[in-house]
């Protein structure tokens, strides 16, 4: 940033600069969106040549936005265990400097790396560190006071458009939540399984469809009742989601049936991948489960069906999966059936 006349023309250039962003802003909710538009706006005012936008989660620092940022720090997460980030975790007060090399600070910097002038900046929401904006240079003593005291008001703006964001994304999350287990519900699955079909026919992988179903589920219901059953549920999905890929996402589909998504992946290895889970079922401990269930045991069926082994759209593939479904339901439970081949494993 120039040096500027007198302050009334320094505080008018901040202005501007605010009122720019606000206005690029807009009302987006989206957080990542916020940011890179924040980075840029920073990068057009501020002479750095590394700018990031720094979301902290536990100990983690996630990389919102950044430009020319990678050349330092690379593309993996940094975490808040270097001295300048838990100096701002533990003072709430930014960094300045003009020759880090010089500081505290200096084993913040990987070795080998060139910086020497920093700005790290925090936003504080309620009175906690959500997040940083970092500006570098190569260059020593590269930053000014008003690029300083920019940064600084920018925080303190920025840390409206974050908590925004945040409360978005909580009201986001309920909206695709199955309140009961956590997984995701039926509207998300039914937005997500027709972007991956489209994904499958572009990148000319497959992708495959459980759909499950909890055997005898309502005898269990009726001998132990709602609230135990509700408890089974929630059992269930932590078994399901631990049995498949983090990629991979489990849905409640409604009721006591659930269904996974399995991307890039033939229906023979999604077939070895739910007889996995029904055995780990069959195998798990479930209270009462041995008094009111047939056999003793809780159990489910499963369906497995591929696109597009088996179906040519997103209809078609879930028609597939319940199809096979109520065949392995049919022919005695506790087992699964790849559709169309009546293959039981």
């Amino acid at each position: 940033m120039e040096i500027l006349g007198t302050e009334k023309e320094k505080e008018f250039r901040v202005l501007v600069a605010i009122t720019r962003i606000h206005h690029s802003i807009g009302v987006t909710l989206d957080l990542e969106e916020i940011t890179r538009i924040l980075a840029r706006e920073i990068k057009s005012i501020v002479n750095c040549d590394g700018c990031a936008i720094m979301l902290i989660e536990k100990n983690e620092l996630k990389i919102l936005a950044s430009l020319g940022f990678n050349r330092i720090f690379g593309q993996g997460q940094i975490t808040a265990d270097i001295p300048l980030v838990r100096y701002i975790l533990a003072t709430k007060q930014g960094i300045m400097t003009g020759d880090i090399r010089d500081t505290f600070f200096a084993g913040s910097i990987p070795a080998g790396k060139m910086i020497n002038s920093l700005v790290c900046m925090p936003i504080i929401i309620n009175g906690v560190v959500k997040g940083i904006i970092h500006l570098d240079s190569t260059r020593k003593n590269a930053f000014r006071d008003e690029d300083t005291e920019f940064i600084r008001l920018l925080a303190n703006e920025v840390s409206i458009a974050f908590e925004r964001s945040f409360l978005y994304s909580q009201v986001k999350d309920v909206s695709i939540r199955d309140g009961l287990t956590g997984c995701f519900n039926r509207r998300k699955f039914d937005v997500d399984i027709v972007a991956e079909i489209a994904a499958a026919r572009q990148s000319g992988k497959p992708v495959s469809l459980f759909m499950i179903d909890i055997d005898w589920f309502k005898k269990y219901n009726d001998f132990h009742g709602h609230q135990k059953g509700d408890v089974v549920l929630q059992k269930l999905v932590q078994v399901f989601k631990a049995g498949v890929r983090p990629y991979d996402k489990v849905y409640r589909y409604g009721g006591e049936e659930f269904t996974v998504i399995l991307p890039e992946t033939d229906k023979d290895k999604a077939a070895v991948v739910a007889e996995r889970l029904r055995k780990t079922i069959q195998q798990e401990t479930f209270e009462g489960a041995d008094k009111s269930q047939p056999g003793g045991k809780l159990t489910i069926s499963i369906g497995v069906a591929g696109f597009p082994a088996d179906a040519g759209n997103v209809t078609e593939l879930i028609r597939a999966a319940d199809t096979a479904m109520y065949s392995a339901k049919n022919s005695g439970r506790n087992r699964i059936m790849v559709f169309k081949t009546a293959k039981q494993l």
